[in-house]
């Protein structure tokens, strides 16, 4: 946050503004506020392509994702790397729940197999 903008917020501004950063780092703090932030980044169509080839649709996902390089700009502004972190968080989250599905049919088939 630059000094500038310290100095125009309000004590009441500055507490508010210093309490959502502690909130969104205990968020991301966890496996399960990763999963839920990068859902919510999915939600919001940061990751397809908004042309939609009618302009209202077009429309409509640009403002989708608006709202998501709003959040992506919140993590930055918190930490840089929160972003880039998630990601990678995410990544790991995904080889792992791949990891737990072939052991899950793994398991059946050998059910299956008795």
């Amino acid at each position: 946050m630059t000094g500038d903008l310290k100095e125009q917020l309000s004590p009441l501004e500055t507490i508010e503004r210093e309490e959502l950063s502690k909130a969104f780092r205990d968020v991301f703090a966890t496996a399960a506020g990763k999963r839920v932030l990068f859902w919510m980044l999915e939600q919001c169509a940061i990751y397809q392509d908004a042309y939609a080839g009618d302009n209202n649709a077009t429309n409509y996902t640009l403002g989708r994702q608006s709202v998501g390089r709003r959040l992506i700009g919140m993590l930055d502004q918190i930490d840089p790397r929160l972003y880039p972190k998630l990601l990678l968080a995410v990544a790991d989250l995904k080889l792992i729940d791949r990891a737990a599905a072939q052991r899950g049919s793994h398991q059946e088939e050998e059910e299956d197999e008795e």
